[in-house]
């Protein structure tokens, strides 16, 4: 499930900063003026969106559990770069509408993880030996 999320929510972001860029409106207008933003964000959401197809096709081997791991990790590196970057979406007057992809990857985060620690169902009870 998180795997087709991720896919809709990079593909979707890859298609609207290509709209912003090319066209200067919606929320990723600004990158008319400055077209090196979408080069990184193109990229980042492409890349985020290999991974969502990682995730998806992971899921239905045995042991998905590396998946729930990977899944976890790759919501770090966009929430390393937001939360040091505050100060710059405040300069760009995005300081609200950041917190929407910082709690997006903060849910992620913490849900893979959760999957990533909990009991494997598929393992049956714990078995105690000795």
């Amino acid at each position: 499930m998180h795997g087709s999320i991720l896919t809709l929510v990079a593909l979707g972001n890859a298609i609207a900063t290509t709209i912003g860029r090319a066209t200067g409106t919606g929320p990723f207008g600004f990158m008319q003026q400055n077209p090196m933003v979408w080069v990184g964000l193109i990229q980042a959401y492409l890349l985020m969106t290999i991974i969502a197809v990682l995730l998806v096709l992971g899921s239905g081997q045995a042991n998905a559990r590396k998946w729930n791991v990977v899944g976890a990790l790759a919501h770090c590196a966009p929430l390393i770069a937001a939360l040091s970057s505050l100060d710059v979406f405040k300069a760009m007057g995005a300081s609200g509408i950041v917190w929407l992809p910082i709690t997006f990857h903060l849910v992620f985060l913490c849900l893979e993880t959760i999957a990533a620690l909990s009991p494997d169902p598929e393992s049956g009870p714990a078995q105690v030996t000795g």
